[in-house]
């Protein structure tokens, strides 16, 4: 990478060490003091709003691994939640009963220009929204 690291604040200068990589969040070049190089490519800077994104999947995808399960016997995946399985999130594609879902307004990104539909979403994933909003 030809750029230099661009970590700074506010009332801060740019750090101006040679970049490892770019965020994959903010698209930032970072320093290897500044950043670290995740698998998959998941390179991600010190900014506290990307390290919570990396945080929330990370946590997202153990949490849809474990879910996943109930649904293997057409069950909600809800935890705890003994009903059958009737409607898909628009978002993680795990399959629920109709108390633990619900229509929402998302911005459908598929498309371009993007635009605000109307989709089932889990709770789980409607209270993610705050972090990547």
């Amino acid at each position: 990478m030809d750029e230099t690291c661009a970590f700074g604040g506010l009332l801060r200068r740019s750090c101006g060490a040679p970049a490892l990589s770019a965020c994959v969040y903010c698209g930032r070049p970072f320093c290897q003091s500044h950043g670290a190089r995740g698998e998959d490519y998941t390179d991600v800077c010190l900014g506290k709003k990307c390290r919570a994104k990396l945080s929330d999947l990370d946590a997202h995808r153990a949490w849809k691994r474990a879910a996943a399960v109930a649904n293997l016997t057409s069950l909600c995946a809800r935890e705890v939640c003994e009903e059958r399985m009737r409607h898909q999130c628009s978002r993680c594609l795990l399959l629920f009963c109709a108390a633990h879902v619900e229509e929402r307004y998302i911005m459908d990104i598929r498309v371009q220009p993007a635009k605000r539909v109307a989709a089932v979403v889990c709770r789980h994933c409607a209270g993610r929204r705050k972090v990547w909003e």
